[in-house]
């Protein structure tokens, strides 16, 4: 007779065990990164709205005419023209919008760079709703939205 070998393995209960301690671990992970995800693309939009401000501005000055940055389709999107004409345009991170409430809707620059129009821009985000303010002075437009502050001449 004809010894039967003993074959080292796992049992399917190790498997199993194994396989439900690797998706406990990964489903951590996973939401631990799209939490940051969104936080990092939160702060990618608002660094990206500031820079298109400052080049609407920019742009007043350079062309001395009137631009309007302004926001349309229920505020998930913002277009800068002058004289009808679309100079660029931007789409606003689905989890982000432009609130109802939001006292300023859009932003009119003057040739002299100076903007007609000052408050706040009221942002709602995935967990709060985030306050860009435009000030009014001497050529000076500055920003402030909870963590992000800078200044554009």
């Amino acid at each position: 007779m004809e010894e039967i070998k003993k074959q080292a393995g796992f049992t399917l209960i190790e498997t199993t065990l194994i396989l439900m301690i690797v998706m406990v671990i990964s489903s951590a992970v996973i939401y631990g990164t799209s939490n940051k995800v969104i936080e990092l693309e939160e702060k990618r939009f608002f660094r990206q709205f500031q820079l298109d401000v400052q080049r609407a501005q920019a742009l007043a000055l350079s062309q001395e005419q009137y631009i309007v940055l302004k926001f349309g389709n229920k505020g998930t999107s913002y277009s800068t023209t002058n004289s009808n004409i679309t100079l660029f345009e931007n789409r606003l991170p689905s989890h982000i919008s432009l609130s109802e409430d939001s006292k300023l809707k859009e932003l009119i620059f003057l040739p002299s760079g100076m903007v007609r129009n000052f408050g706040s821009f009221a942002f709602l985000t995935s967990k709060e709703t985030k306050l860009v303010t435009v000030h009014i002075g001497t050529g000076k437009l500055a920003f402030s939205a909870d963590k992000l502050s800078a200044d554009a001449e």
